[in-house]
């Protein structure tokens, strides 16, 4: 017997559906890409003014007074940016040889205990990043004058970041990142 005959497109081509989950998750994995070129930009810029200031204080006996300052300020934001990638790619340092010990149901629950308290420990960065901006308010760095608020701003956003990427961690978990389990 032949197949029933297919329903008529109308209109342009029938293209899949994408389910909500990927849809959701796909902007977030753009942005990670992003911030990984940025931050990889940022730490080669940060590399070359490292050897500019020490090229500057040894070579013409005139330090760069700022150049510290804006190294140590730019990690601040690169550690809290890199943050969310980290945990989107499960890249953070983790005790896997508990949940690979572990009966599959019980690994299940430790996996989903660890997001929960990821995601508690994130919110709380982030609440308590955000009454630090308060903190700081009118206060300015010693060699760039710069408000510290734009400082201390790398906490709340790299903890909302890293929220974020633990809700997309819970919804498409990261591959693991030990080859084999534990025999």
């Amino acid at each position: 017997m032949p197949p029933p005959p297919a329903a008529p497109v109308t209109g342009a081509a029938a293209v899949p559906a994408i389910p909500l989950s990927r849809r959701l998750i796909r902007p977030v994995d753009w942005l990670n890409e992003a911030l990984l070129v940025a931050l990889a930009l940022a730490l080669g810029a940060l590399a070359c003014l490292g050897f500019a200031q020490v090229v500057a204080r040894y070579a013409f006996q005139q330090p760069l007074t700022w150049s510290e300052e804006v190294i140590r300020y730019a990690l601040i934001w690169m550690v809290f940016l890199g943050i969310g990638v980290g945990v989107r790619k499960g890249m953070l340092a983790s005790v896997e040889i508990v949940t690979q010990m572990a009966p599959a149901p019980l690994a299940r629950v430790l996996a989903w205990v660890v997001l929960l308290v990821s995601a508690v420990f994130w919110l709380v960065l982030l609440v308590y990043g955000i009454a630090i901006l308060e903190n700081v308010e009118g206060m300015n760095s010693g060699a760039l004058e710069m408000p510290m608020s734009a400082v201390y701003l790398a906490v709340p956003v790299g903890a909302a970041l890293a929220l974020l990427n633990t809700i997309v961690a819970a919804i498409d978990p990261p591959a693991p990142s030990l080859e084999g389990a534990i025999e």
